[in-house]
């Protein structure tokens, strides 16, 4: 395999960067790796162009957001399936979705510093989305026109915001394993992020099967899918995308992206049907086609822990039948595979992750990137998982030590 990488990036990151060609560690078996930032296209195009003279490429695998671009630049010039330029180009812009796919979107507006508050006349409480950021960064709720006017002013030169109506309602991960332009395999999950007692919206639970969806509500959730990755000439890869179901039934589209999800879901499908799933995203970023089969068996959970903020100390944990903190930061810097267990056997915590060093400052969590803690479990289908996981929360303690204030 080859692969390219960021230069810069999480302490996960770095520490998996620090291992490459280490004897025994999993990224032992790359041929090569080149690093090169998101929006380097020249760079990235020019290197798979050096690689394809050496090597024979039969396909390209995104597993980041800032490559979607440059992915499908590769796949186009090298003739290798690929989404297509216009999906992977849509999917990377939020405003892009908006006006490409208005049936299934809220109403919104693109702000900037220039244009002012003023160009945004729907209704309060707002969402604001920076156009220019990923894993939630900067998106947020805003109550009325002066709290916008707020945000404006802080911006950047240059920066824009899309300012949207603010959708209330379940909201889910919908993945699509898309061959030819036909969704062969669509897979739900249920999301929660903080935004009940925030103003953000990060992510902070994933449950594989969801748990509060009925069959005719399923279907309107994956006919809303099929008919956006039509739009959206949606060829060969892996559509991830979050929607949320109104009460009154509507579904809303609150992005797409042209690559498989991230945090635990691909484990968390593994888990509840017993099949991995990462072959097949291979199989299908070659155009091959894939005989996975959308049957649950248990159901997974993935929960993020809140923490106090401050320098973190520890993680200790009690009565978790032996499973403790993989300090992932610390050790491989990726995650070990999960292994799914019988149908029918008692809930299980797979796993328990830290994903910072000792000695990190954890920060309020505002984004994704902020998060440190999380625990990955299943249980059988007809077990009620919030009480096994208000067991395994209480099993876990993150120590911090606040951060010292001055007096005044």
């Amino acid at each position: 395999m080859l692969a390219i990488s960021q230069p810069r990036g999480s302490a996960m990151v770095q520490r998996g960067l620090e291992l490459l060609g280490t004897e025994g560690h999993p990224f032992a078996g790359l041929a090569d790796v080149a690093l090169h930032d998101g929006g380097d296209l020249s760079g990235i195009v020019d290197q798979a162009s050096r690689w394809a003279r050496d090597f024979e490429i039969t396909g390209v695998l995104v597993a980041a957001e800032v490559y979607v671009e440059a992915g499908q630049q590769i796949c186009d010039l090298l003739e290798l399936p690929g989404v297509g330029m216009r999906a992977a180009r849509v999917c990377r812009n939020k405003l892009l979705q908006r006006r490409y796919l208005p049936e299934w979107s809220p109403k919104s507006v693109l702000v900037s510093e220039r244009t002012g508050s003023a160009t945004y006349d729907g209704p309060f409480p707002a969402a604001v989305k920076p156009l220019d950021r990923e894993s939630s960064i900067g998106v947020r709720v805003v109550h009325d026109a002066s709290a916008l006017a707020g945000i404006l002013e802080e911006l950047a030169p240059g920066s824009r915001l899309l300012v949207e109506e603010r959708v209330v309602g379940r909201e889910y991960n919908v993945d699509s394993i898309v061959l030819a332009g036909e969704p062969i395999v669509t897979l739900l999950t249920q999301k929660g992020t903080n935004e009940e007692s925030t103003e953000f919206f990060v992510e902070l639970v994933h449950t594989t099967p969801p748990v509060n969806l009925d069959e005719r509500e399923t279907d309107l959730i994956s006919e809303a899918q099929r008919a956006v990755v039509e739009r959206l000439d949606f060829d060969t890869g892996f559509a991830h995308a979050e929607y949320r179901l109104t009460e009154d039934g509507r579904v809303v589209l609150m992005e797409i992206a042209a690559r498989a999800p991230g945090d635990a879901c691909l484990p968390l499908y593994h888990l509840a049907t017993g099949q991995a799933i990462e072959p097949v995203l291979i199989d299908a970023a070659m155009g091959l086609p894939t005989g996975y089969k959308a049957s649950f068996r248990r159901r997974g959970r993935q929960v993020y822990f809140v923490h106090t903020p401050g320098t973190l100390l520890d993680v200790r944990t009690e009565g978790t039948n032996r499973v403790r903190p993989r300090w992932l930061a610390d050790t491989t810097g990726i995650w070990p595979p999960l292994r799914p267990v019988g149908e029918q056997a008692p809930a299980t915590l797979h796993e328990l992750f830290v994903l910072k060093k000792r000695g990190d400052l954890l920060a309020p969590i505002t984004e994704s990137s902020n998060r440190a803690v999380t625990a990955i479990f299943d249980a059988p289908l007809d077990e009620d998982i919030d009480i096994i996981e208000a067991r395994i929360r209480r099993s876990v303690t993150i120590d911090t030590e606040p951060a010292n204030t001055e007096q005044a």
